[in-house]
């Protein structure tokens, strides 16, 4: 390896993508003083031009990047490898952290976060609350289950951006669903009627610190898509119990210093039953646009600062001070005809928006999170406040779709 060990020479951060996704991150490496390696397999990445060096290369392909970053003639030393992304992109990252030394959590430990049969597994061995598994097979005599077992939540093993989720009703339903389908590639589980939070926390040497919980709305079953968090949550009060939940998941799987997100069903005792929970920042601009309106605590600056043993400022007083809303666009089936983020005034309580579409795409009604059209960020001194001031400006973009 040819990286200089001197104090003197240059620090560097390593972005595993450099997708719109992750320009925050890169930024953020940016002001805390790093030079940054983004790496992406597509030239035109939009946070290449935020990074001092570039590799073109698959974000799954870990071997050939550590291969990349071993061998590159530079006078500094890597301090922090991270990412903002999901999936591969955190195998990745903890491939390259474990070769180089760094903290997060162990290669094989990250590969389980691959399948959620073995998360579920995990969770449950663990004594975490999990929707409870129905055992379906190609030979399940579906005759023979009984009612009260519907509706059933079918989720892919690998699946995100609440892709591919099935939700059936009847007997007709699932008989449909099993003739069509490779079950080995899908978890079934019971419906938990209920409201939805979000927890974000950050694992520190090996101890889990909450720093903020949001409410989560999401489209009707079938689709379950997420079109509105607010913050503060209605469910505050239950935050000690949530902490304990992520110190198990810490424990787990070996995490030693990484962000996380976690998602909870709450049902109405207000038990909490874990739906999903992954080593990454999660997404839904909840930590880089609603963490720090909310709180003031920057939280992907922190976590990389965590990551670099640098600096780092624990979460230990964090309060939400400011009602934040996160609102998403939704449309009807058509082509988008007229979209202006121009005309958003962006004031105190209007803080961020963006669109996803261009005029002239086939937009529908949301199924995945992918076919949202944009999004607004507002603020306000109650969640109603601010969740009017996001109407306003939806309003005020003039969205036109047609047949």
């Amino acid at each position: 390896m040819f990286w200089n060990k001197k104090k003197s020479s240059k620090l560097y951060f390593v972005s595993i993508g450099a997708g719109i996704n992750q320009i925050p991150l890169i930024k953020e490496a940016k002001r805390c003083g790093f030079q940054v390696i983004g790496i992406d397999i597509n030239p035109a990445a939009p946070g290449f031009y935020y990074c001092d060096l570039k590799i073109q290369e698959s974000i799954e392909d870990y071997e050939s990047i550590f291969l990349k970053l071993s061998e590159m003639l530079v006078d500094g030393r890597i301090s922090a490898i991270m990412t903002k992304s999901f999936g591969p992109a955190i195998i990745t990252t903890a491939f390259l952290c474990e070769k180089f030394g760094f903290p997060f959590f162990p290669f094989l430990e990250s590969i389980k976060f691959k399948d959620k049969k073995v998360l579920k597994k995990i969770f449950i061995k663990n004594d975490i609350a999990v929707p409870s598994a129905i055992s379906i097979t190609s030979k399940t005599n579906i005759s023979k289950l009984k009612e009260n077992i519907f509706p059933i939540v079918v989720k892919p093993i690998d699946g995100h951006a609440k892709t591919g989720i099935n939700f059936i009703n009847n007997h007709g339903e699932l008989k449909k669903f099993i003739s069509s389908h490779s079950l080995e590639k899908y978890i079934f589980e019971h419906f938990i009627p209920g409201e939805e939070i979000i927890c974000a926390g950050i694992v520190y040497e090996k101890k889990y610190y909450h720093i903020m919980m949001s409410d989560k709305k999401t489209t009707p079953p079938p689709y379950f898509s997420d079109i509105l968090h607010t913050t503060p949550s209605k469910y505050q009060h239950l935050v000690n119990k949530t902490t304990e939940i992520g110190a198990k998941i810490a424990e787990a799987f070996q995490i030693d210093t990484s962000p996380m997100i976690m998602e909870f069903k709450i049902d109405s005792n207000e038990n909490l039953y874990l739906l999903e929970a992954v080593p990454e920042f999660g997404g839904e601009f909840i930590p880089d646009v609603m963490i720090y309106a909310a709180t003031g605590y920057n939280y992907i600056e922190n976590a990389i600062k965590a990551a670099a043993k640098n600096n780092f400022k624990l979460p230990l007083k964090v309060i939400v001070n400011n009602a934040v809303v996160v609102k998403y666009i939704s449309g009807t089936d058509g082509i988008l005809t007229s979209c202006s983020v121009d005309s958003v005034n962006k004031t105190n309580d209007v803080i961020f928006s963006r669109i996803f579409k261009h005029i002239g795409d086939k937009v529908s009604n949301v199924k995945t999170n992918h076919d949202r059209i944009g999004v607004i960020v507002a603020t306000g001194k109650t969640v109603e406040q601010a969740y009017e001031k996001a109407i306003i400006a939806e309003e005020g973009m003039n969205i036109m779709i047609k047949d």
